[in-house]
């Protein structure tokens, strides 16, 4: 069995409207933008909602594909020593081919120079504390997953970051790429159509 793109798009269109259902945050007093517009619905504060739709997208296809486990996400300790705790963005397995898939999800590929570090040594350090000791039998495959561009090709912005990514042994995929990966359908075209309604649900 496999999911299909009509039956995900549908799951996530109800977490969208569950997001606009909750209610939209509006900007306050103190922002540059309430200086000049007044108080105005936030996109900046609708993105970070969003934020985890992406990681929920690629668990729904994970769920509906024969030989994929999606794995525990969330936070959870890493490292039994000291008992520190990461937030695991997406992890799942293919029994299979004995791999271990794990990818840290982000909607915004333009890390500033603080978080992109932080975000090598977290991939790194799941990786030698928590996911290779549990797994020594296994391949892993891990990298960064950045799901606001179907593929880097309009990237204008962001390419130094996903360099950097690279240069450390970290890939950087987009959805063309783990939709490859997970042998899932949903072409370029309608996948910016989809987003597309999915932002008009917040300008209503």
């Amino acid at each position: 069995m496999t999911a299909n793109a009509k039956q995900v798009q549908d799951k996530l269109m109800v977490l969208a409207r569950g997001i606009k259902d909750e209610g939209i945050t509006y900007t306050v007093p103190g922002s540059l933008k309430y200086l000049l517009y007044g108080s105005q619905p936030s996109e900046q504060a609708t993105a970070i909602k969003m934020g985890k739709i992406g990681e929920k997208m690629i668990k729904f296809i994970i769920e509906d594909t024969a030989d994929l486990e999606l794995l525990r996400c969330g936070n959870q300790p890493i490292d039994e020593d000291t008992g520190k705790i990461k937030d695991l963005d997406l992890i799942w397995v293919n029994s299979i081919t004995k791999t271990i898939y794990y990818r840290e999800v982000k909607g915004n590929i333009e890390l500033d120079t603080e978080k992109l570090p932080a975000t090598i040594d977290k991939i790194m350090e799941i990786i030698n504390k928590s996911i290779g000791p549990k797994y020594p039998d296994y391949t892993i495959d891990t990298g960064v997953f950045n799901w606001s561009v179907y593929n880097r090709k309009p990237l204008k912005k962001g390419l130094s970051q996903i360099k950097k990514c690279e240069d450390k042994g970290i890939k950087v995929e987009h959805p063309e790429e783990l939709f490859r990966l997970l042998n899932f359908d949903w072409s370029e075209e309608c996948y910016y159509e989809f987003w597309r309604e999915v932002g008009e649900v917040f300008k209503k």
